[in-house]
């Protein structure tokens, strides 16, 4: 199957965890890849990766908070490929804090990566996407519909991801541009990995029991199924939703 044969993909995060497997997934099925993310250099294993393998991968230094550095990169893999068909919004930073010990540094460096440089990104790409009939896909949580302790910030950031995708996928959808978000639970990430090392201390660790889906952890490879998809024309008919992608967690 080649969905994505001559479709130029665009995804953030794409230096590990489920960026990384999406930029995988996609090149696999003859998308070509901008693969943008803070880590210059993981990203550029993730681009070599796939020209390895026979793909078509370029690597991106993109500080997503910054809206300059957002505009700059975009120019960029424009100037590169010529065209964009989807954008995967992937990059994302967690922490876990007790609710009262949140300060406004980290929730506003939270907010910044998650949410704001989502919507930046979305508004950067969204003049390509209308000329192709293109494809928003933006990486929600399940901690964005509950359920989550010590997520506060987080939580936040998700919930404002899905309301804003919900707001574009309205405006463009009568202009052929969908946009979806996904809310993955349980994905054994290098992010997941280092927060949980981070939990707070003397918390109560009965509310992990909370956070835990039926069918255990998954690999980023379970999620970037869902990616694909979402970036490709077999979800032509899918418009502002949120899937959730969690094992039944939230069922």
């Amino acid at each position: 199957m080649q969905r994505f044969e001559s479709k130029v993909v665009l995804i953030t995060g794409a230096a590990s965890g489920i960026g990384q497997a999406s930029a995988y997934r996609i090149a696999e099925e003859g998308g070509r890849i901008a693969c943008v993310d803070i880590a210059a250099d993981a990203a550029e294993k993730t681009a070599a990766t796939i020209r390895d393998n026979g793909g078509d991968a370029v690597a991106f230094a993109c500080d997503i908070s910054y809206c300059d550095s957002i505009n700059s990169t975009v120019t960029k893999i424009v100037e590169h490929y010529g065209k964009l068909d989807a954008l995967c919004n992937i990059a994302g930073m967690l922490r876990f804090d007790k609710t009262e010990d949140v300060n406004l540094e980290d929730w506003n460096r939270m907010l910044a990566v998650n949410l704001t440089g989502t919507f930046f990104m979305c508004q950067a790409v969204l003049p390509h996407l209308v000329e192709t009939q293109g494809y928003i896909v933006n990486m929600a949580s399940t901690a964005a519909h509950g359920a989550h302790a010590w997520t506060a910030a987080y939580a936040a950031s998700k919930g404002g991801v899905m309301a804003m995708t919900r707001t574009i996928a309205i405006e463009f959808g009568r202009r052929k541009v969908n946009a979806n978000t996904i809310s993955p639970a349980s994905v054994e990430t290098p992010m997941v990995d280092l927060a949980r090392t981070q939990l707070p201390e003397g918390a109560d660790m009965s509310l992990l029991q909370k956070v835990l889906p039926f069918d255990g952890n998954r690999p980023p490879s379970a999620v970037a199924n869902l990616v694909a998809f979402l970036a490709s024309e077999d979800a032509v008919h899918i418009n502002g939703i949120d899937i959730r992608i969690d094992g039944g967690l939230m069922a």
